[in-house]
């Protein structure tokens, strides 16, 4: 039996996330292992079974049972990956604000948040942060306070301290924070639209990946999305006949929540190869020669603690929005 007791530096993080930071240098535990341990009480808060989603608390007692390990290589170590070269001058480029508690990217289309295993050889927007502001070895290091999706680009915040990591986290979970996007979707977009239809996570076999469906009010692993849109211009391009440049705001932050809610009302992101319009996305490739996902988080406002003053980070429409509006 393992046991590990929370402490201040882990407070309030989700139960599963905890976890998987925890088995991060044992390559032989899968998080499939870590969900299934879950269930199966081989793992356990203050001696009870607690859902993935649940937050751990300060001197919460996590304990983890030996038969967890049992057919697992747990003292496998993990590949020693070659680190890329970082130029902290390109680092330096992505930065549209930076104080003693925030640092805020303007993240490029195209990198990942953080690295996965089948994508060790490119960059990710962790390692940028890293090569800007090193690791200490210490139980805190300056972190991302939300995702984007990998094709998402915009305003991208990370916490210098555990205090702002842990107000920013507090203010998405409050819904205190604005959240605009801006999207060129296909086809003529009304003139606002607001989506209320709930999401699920699932597993696509044909992607190999996971991916969000929208969900029946009924089904209980549905949640509650809201995306408001508001058309800013429709044009009509040579080649890819009507699209629309939408402003989008989030009320929810669920994974591919805009881009399923778009598709869902029948106008697709453009270039989303997930979600969007075959027809449509192989033209945008093989003729307009763009293989970009047209998504872009465009505005990021909220109250600052620290400063105590509102605060908006905004970050410039990608070169690509460009190409393809000016056509």
């Amino acid at each position: 039996m393992k046991e590990i007791v929370i402490d201040s530096s882990n407070h309030d993080q989700r139960f599963d996330r905890f976890l998987r930071k925890y088995f991060k240098m044992q390559p032989g535990i899968a998080l499939a292992d870590i969900y299934r341990g879950i269930r199966n009480r081989e793992i356990t808060v203050n001696g009870k079974k607690s859902k993935e989603d649940y937050r751990v608390r300060n001197r919460d007692v996590i304990k983890i049972d030996d038969a967890f390990f049992e057919g697992k290589d747990a003292d496998k170590k993990p590949a020693v990956k070659k680190s890329l070269p970082i130029d902290v001058n390109y680092v330096k480029s992505l930065i549209l604000f930076e104080d003693d508690n925030w640092l805020v990217f303007n993240k490029p289309t195209g990198i990942s948040i953080h690295p996965s295993d089948n994508e060790h050889k490119q960059r990710s927007m962790h390692d940028l942060l890293r090569a800007y502001i090193p690791a200490t070895g210490g139980t805190f290091n300056p972190s991302f306070g939300y995702r984007l999706d990998k094709e998402t680009s915009g305003v991208l915040i990370a916490g210098k301290t555990y205090n702002s990591l842990q107000y920013i986290n507090e203010i998405i979970r409050k819904r205190e924070i604005q959240k605009e996007y801006l999207a060129v979707v296909v086809g003529r977009f009304p003139r606002q639209l607001s989506l209320h239809k709930p999401l699920k996570k699932i597993f696509s076999t044909k992607f190999q990946r996971g991916k969000t469906v929208v969900s029946d009010i009924e089904d209980e692993e549905g949640k509650e999305s809201t995306t408001h849109c508001e058309v800013r211009k429709i044009f009509q391009h040579p080649i890819l006949g009507p699209i629309s440049l939408v402003k989008v705001h989030i009320e929810t932050g669920r994974m591919h929540q805009i881009r399923v809610h778009l598709a869902d009302a029948g106008f697709p992101v453009l270039g989303d190869m997930l979600y969007g319009h075959p027809r449509i996305n192989r033209l945008l490739l093989e003729q307009v020669k763009l293989k970009h996902i047209f998504l872009h988080c465009w505005k990021y406002s909220f109250w600052d603690l620290f400063s105590e003053n509102p605060v908006a980070f905004e970050a410039a429409i990608p070169v690509h929005f460009d190409l393809i509006l000016k056509k």
